[in-house]
């Protein structure tokens, strides 16, 4: 594993037009987040038009177009039809198998495959998740076998439609795939999604909630752990407190301390950071990419290099700042004394890029960068008066949560459903521990084995 940082390559590269000017392009060496700059490009709000997407690139497959005539004229094929009785045949596949704009209906998985994306947008966002929240060999293997009890228990006339729908191999492309920065997730993820693909009703109910529940929690602890530079932790998720809708807050709370407040705080850095590590991936060719964390891994096993990359992170960071021309407030920053040359350099190349990103024109394309993210966010936002916006579970994403958690256990202990919550990066304080018991007691949830709290059980929610 070598890290050989290359000004030449960063003066060579693509984040200079062909006039020399530095525009800031990402995505080349380093991909970090699916969002874009421009600030009329509509967020993704909504995961339900990108799952089929997401099933697709799993399986390294796109899906072949079809359309109710098509289909049709191959099941009349394989099918005796009375004369006289063509036209209700048609008009039989249509009803039951596609909607009124000839979609097909996600009945199951194969067809749930076949629905395009509307944006570019969202096709960003289902590679995204597809590089960034399991081994894609597991998540291919729990998909094939899915699909293959589901074709199972089908029943003929839908089986003889999946056998028309096809699907071709994905060319490769130049792309290289999103950076993983934590896997604190990974295997929590597979399991849920193992799980959910176990029911084709859990499917239909639950898979959109998961795919949106874990694209906030990967890029909410990426955004966190991408603030501590060096001192990042891949395996840990950082608390990040939520509070329960109907419940009363404060700003004592850490659902207020540590919750949208200290996210936010992150999220809107999120360009800095992608140009920031844009920069820091101009490495001579053999290299491999890093981010902030394998780069502390490297220099805790190489620190004869410290002085050498400290330098040319200096180097890079003079290029830049001598590249940008229109922010006057770039030369009060100062590099800080630091014993960690390497944090220290990287530190003030960080600052230069977020201070020249604040004080310019520039500053509309950074924060809508990071507006695409917040508009997602909304989904687990509530207003709380004085206190703003707090992170905030609702009934029916509490209950998902409590499902996903004990899955298909008879019950499990009060104490362990909270700490899968935490799995998850949903993190509650006391006072919401004790409101999402009281609810539980109230559907009944609730079993008592002693009057010790910790011999307190939660019920599996059918």
């Amino acid at each position: 594993m070598e890290y050989n940082l290359s000004l030449a390559e960063f003066q060579s590269g693509k984040m200079f037009d062909s006039n020399r000017k530095f525009i800031h392009k990402t995505g080349n060496r380093f991909k970090l987040f699916p969002f874009v700059t421009q600030p009329n490009s509509v967020p993704v709000e909504d995961l339900s038009q990108l799952v089929g997407t997401f099933l697709c690139k799993i399986e390294g497959k796109k899906p072949d177009k079809i359309a109710v005539s098509e289909l049709v004229a191959e099941l009349k094929q394989e099918t005796d039809i009375e004369a006289g009785q063509e036209q209700l045949f048609y008009e039989t596949v249509k009803q039951l198998f596609f909607t009124s704009n000839e979609q097909l209906r996600p009945l199951n998985l194969q067809m749930l495959s076949h629905i395009p994306y509307k944006e570019v947008s969202e096709e960003k966002v289902a590679d995204y998740l597809v590089d960034v929240l399991g081994n894609k060999d597991n998540l291919k293997r729990m998909v094939t076998n899915a699909k293959t009890r589901e074709l199972a228990s089908s029943n003929v006339f839908e089986r003889l439609v999946l056998k028309h729908l096809k699907s071709s191999d994905e060319k490769n492309t130049d792309d290289i795939s999103y950076y993983g920065v934590v896997t604190s997730l990974t295997e929590v993820f597979e399991s849920d999604f193992k799980y959910i693909l176990g029911n084709q009703n859990r499917v239909r109910e639950y898979l959109v909630t998961l795919l949106e529940l874990y694209f906030f929690s990967y890029t909410a602890q990426t955004s966190l752990q991408l603030d501590r530079f060096l001192d990042g932790e891949r395996s840990i998720n950082i608390p990040l407190y939520f509070c329960l809708d109907w419940e009363k807050t404060s700003q004592s709370r850490q659902c207020f301390t540590d919750g949208w407040q200290r996210l936010q705080y992150s999220v809107e850095k999120m360009f800095a950071h992608v140009v920031t590590l844009e920069i820091l991936n101009y490495t001579e060719p053999g290299s491999e990419r890093f981010d902030y964390i394998a780069l502390r891994k490297y220099l805790d096993e190489n620190p004869e290099k410290e002085i050498d990359i400290a330098q040319t992170i200096d180097d890079l960071t003079s290029l830049y700042r001598q590249s940008i021309t229109d922010c006057a407030e770039m030369s009060e920053l100062k590099k800080e004394n630091d014993e960690d040359q390497v944090l220290a350099s990287l530190k003030f190349l960080f600052a230069s890029v977020k201070c020249q990103f604040e004080n310019t024109v520039r500053a509309r394309a950074y924060n809508s960068y990071a507006g695409k993210y917040e508009s997602f966010c909304h989904k687990y936002l509530k207003s709380r008066g004085r206190s703003g916006l707090m992170l905030s579970l609702s009934e029916e994403t509490l209950i998902f949560l409590t499902k996903i958690s004990i899955k298909d256990n008879e019950q499990m202990r009060l104490k362990d459903v909270f700490d899968e919550f935490e799995r998850r990066g949903v993190f509650l304080d006391d006072i919401s521990k004790q409101q999402v018991t009281d609810y539980y007691e109230k559907l009944n949830l609730i079993e008592k084995k002693s009057d010790s709290g910790d011999a307190k059980y939660v019920k599996r929610i059918l």
